[in-house]
Parts: structure tokens; C-alpha cells; sequence
């Protein structure tokens, strides 16, 4: 017997269900990320003066369940990996909170052709359908992306988007891109010559995956410019002496990257300190954000306290709060995801 395939908002039942768990009553998202792997056991490398391949698995269980603990009922949506962070933390997380699961490895490979080049690699023995056997509501997947890499490395990269977005599809299981930029030399992203063209690169990136093809439901992207290096900034705690861009240039990078964007998009905190990713969010929610799924800039200086449970749990209550609380004021304004443009003509 054949069953109809029930749509609300254009999409499948499944997914709008699960979309809808991922945010709050008022469809904007509140999102902490705590899959980080490879970044984590280098912080916590420094942090014990050894090598990061050293860093035992329970020390990342540790680190992410008092993550979890602390901020997971604040959260509308926690993101975490299934290897260390979700069996450490699922017995904290309450029946409402919506639960995404990284399907990627951590870091990535070289290209054959070009050391700096980067593929994006698949978890070895997980896929999307394990992903929902789990219990999680979504599939998150991080890909690197540099517009002027060599015609195999795009299509190496896009080829894996476009098969898990596919398996999303047929599982109806929400599909959160995560985008980032990267330099083609090898060099910093923490300087003023990658400042001048991160608008251009989160923009085109953006663009390039926004293609229906690749079925995306949700786009996770760094914030389109750099604040550091912003004029009307550069007399705060994070600015620096040299600028390169008005708050007028930053304003229209964010308003270039809703536009790019066919789905509606949260941003990534990218390692900032709080106070500076409190003004991405302020400016990427004016532009059409739907909010935010943020991590580090939340949780890092819990790092100082490792490896007491104690001292970790009691940073985390109270300065790990405070800091998702200020994200939670700021994204008021965040676009509802069933009002972004894509759905303009869906409304049930």
C-alpha cells in the first residue's frame, strides 16, 4: 500500500518535525557546538603541555559533558559527535532538545594535487541512517571550501555534500551544511589580508552551496567579515590597530550572504571571544540570521579549569551561562526560519 508524502513549508513531514525541534517556540535557534575533536584535544594539549595525538578520549568525554550539563537546557539544539561527545552527554539531554550529530572526521586531508588544498573526510563506519537510529534530529556536516581550489578538490568536496544530502533526503532528517573558508597558501585566517577577502569567500561558499542539488536544509556559516579589523571596532577589547572595512562594508557583506543564501542560516563563532561574536550575531540576525550555533566562543576558558570536574562545572554555571544568556538577548531578532524567503509561499 502506498503512503502520501505529507509536506508542511515544502518539506517532508520528517524533517520539517525534526527542523522544528532544532529551534525554539519561535523557530529562531539557540545552538551550542560541542563536536569539536581534533581543536579540542589540541586545547587541551596546550593546556597539559603535551602533544595533542596524546589526549585521551576520557579527557574529551570529560570537557564535553560539563559543556553539556551546563548549557544543554538553555540550548534549543546541542551539536556533538557521536564518538566522544553523545555517549558522554545524552543522559542530560531533555526530551525537547532538538540534537544534532557531526557526520564528518575531524580535520581534514591534503589534496593529491596540492598540500594545501583540503578534502573533507566522512566518518569511517557511521552514516546518515545510524545518525537516526541514534535518536538525533539532524546531520551536520563541516566542508571546507576555497572558491579558486582546483577543479578536483571542488569536485571531491561538493560530491561528498551532495551524497549525504541525499541520504538526508531519502531518511527526511534535517541537512545542516557547515562552510568554512580556508587560505590556498597555507597562510593565517587571523590576519588583515584574509580580512579583506572573507567577505567575498563566505559569499561566493555560500552561494556555491545554496544549490538545490546538494539538498541543504539549514546553512551553518562564518561570520562574512572580521570585526577585529573593523573601524567602528577598533577601540574595543578585540579590535586591532589596522582596519581594512567600514561597519557600512560589514553590514553589506551580511546582506550579500542572505542573499546568496536559499535556506535560512546561523552563524559559527569561529573561536572569537564572546564579546566580539555578541556583534556578529547582533549584525548577521539584521540581515536575516536565524541565530546562531556557537561553541568555543561559549565554552573555551573552560579549558583553564581542565582537568578538575569540579572547578569546569563551576565555570561553566556561571560564566558559560552568562555567556549563552547574552546570546539568548541578542537573538531576539533573529529571523524565524519558516519566514525566510524560501518559504514564502509555503506557509501551511
Amino acid at each position: 500500500m502506498d503512503h502520501p508524502q505529507t509536506q508542511t513549508y515544502g518539506l517532508p513531514s520528517g524533517t520539517y518535525r525534526r527542523l522544528r525541534r532544532l529551534a525554539d517556540s519561535t523557530g529562531r535557534f539557540s545552538m551550542l557546538a560541542v563536536d569539536q575533536r581534533g581543536s579540542l584535544r589540541r586545547m587541551i594539549g596546550r593546556k597539559t603541555e603535551s602533544a595533542p595525538d596524546t589526549v585521551a578520549a576520557e579527557s574529551l568525554r570529560r570537557v564535553k559533558r560539563a559543556v553539556a550539563e551546563a548549557i544543554a537546557p538553555m540550548a534549543s539544539g546541542v551539536l556533538t559527535d557521536p564518538i566522544y561527545g553523545y555517549p558522554a552527554s545524552v543522559d542530560v539531554f531533555s526530551p525537547n532538545l532538538g540534537v544534532l550529530l557531526a557526520n564528518e572526521q575531524t580535520g581534514y586531508t591534503s589534496a593529491p594535487t596540492d598540500e594545501d588544498e583540503r578534502h573533507s573526510r566522512l566518518l569511517e563506519d557511521w552514516s546518515v541512517e545510524q545518525t537516526l537510529e541514534a535518536g538525533a534530529d539532524a546531520v551536520k556536516l563541516l566542508i571546507y571550501h576555497h572558491p579558486e581550489a582546483s577543479a578536483e578538490t571542488i569536485a571531491h568536496q561538493k560530491d561528498i555534500v551532495r551524497t549525504v544530502g541525499t541520504a538526508c533526503s531519502t531518511s527526511q532528517i534535517p541537512f545542516v551544511l557547515e562552510v568554512m573558508t580556508y587560505t590556498l597558501d597555507g597562510s593565517d585566517k587571523e590576519t588583515a589580508a584574509f580580512a579583506r577577502r572573507k567577505p567575498d569567500l563566505v559569499v561566493q561558499t555560500v552561494d556555491t552551496y545554496s544549490d538545490p542539488e546538494f539538498s541543504v536544509d539549514l546553512l551553518k556559516v562564518e561570520f562574512p567579515a572580521s570585526l577585529k579589523y573593523t573601524e567602528e571596532y577598533e577601540d574595543t577589547a578585540f579590535g586591532r590597530e589596522t582596519t581594512v572595512y567600514s561597519r557600512a562594508t560589514v553590514e553589506d557583506a551580511c546582506s550579500r550572504l542572505d542573499d546568496a543564501a536559499s535556506m535560512p542560516w546561523v552563524i559559527l563563532s569561529s573561536g572569537v571571544d564572546i564579546e566580539e561574536f555578541i556583534e556578529d550575531l547582533r549584525l548577521a540576525n539584521a540581515a536575516g540570521g536565524s541565530g546562531f550555533l556557537c561553541g568555543r566562543a561559549v565554552w573555551k576558558r573552560v579549558i583553564d579549569h581542565y582537568p578538575d570536574r569540579q572547578s569546569m562545572s563551576h565555570y561553566m554555571e556561571t560564566e558559560g551561562r552568562s555567556n549563552f544568556r547574552e546570546l539568548m538577548d541578542v537573538n531576539s531578532s533573529a529571523l524565524p526560519w519558516f519566514e525566510h524567503p524560501r518559504f514564502a509561499d509555503r506557509h501551511p
